[in-house]
């Protein structure tokens, strides 16, 4: 088993589903993703969500492509449809950047937790 990073960022309205997704097609190590929240300007509501790290070069492959996430939940058993991939994969940011140099890119901010 082979790792790489990856920086995801999803819209706000597509977390749970991104959530959901990952945890089915990852396991428990997909479980928690995109739990941190994102805006332009720092303060709430979040706009999007982060998460990054090291994952499986085969998870990789499935974000990659709508066309190999939809046949791979396909195999696993998992209800979703072509265009729900293709709208989850055409509105998210996936990149190997680091973090803050996507968040950059993005003119995104870690929104800040109330005091």
């Amino acid at each position: 088993m082979s790792y790489v990073h990856r920086c995801l960022i999803v819209p706000a309205a597509l977390a749970p589903q991104a959530r959901l997704l990952t945890e089915q097609l990852a396991g428990p190590p997909g479980a928690g993703m995109f739990v941190t929240p994102l805006s332009s300007t720092g303060s709430a509501p979040a706009t999007h969500y982060i998460s990054s790290g090291l994952i499986e070069d085969t998870f990789a492959a499935v974000l990659g492509d709508p066309q190999t996430m939809f046949s791979v939940c396909q195999q696993a058993g998992i209800s979703v449809t072509l265009a729900a991939c293709q709208a989850l994969l055409g509105a998210s940011d996936v990149s190997e950047d680091k973090p803050f140099d996507a968040l950059a890119r993005l003119g995104l901010k870690l929104v800040a937790e109330d005091a």
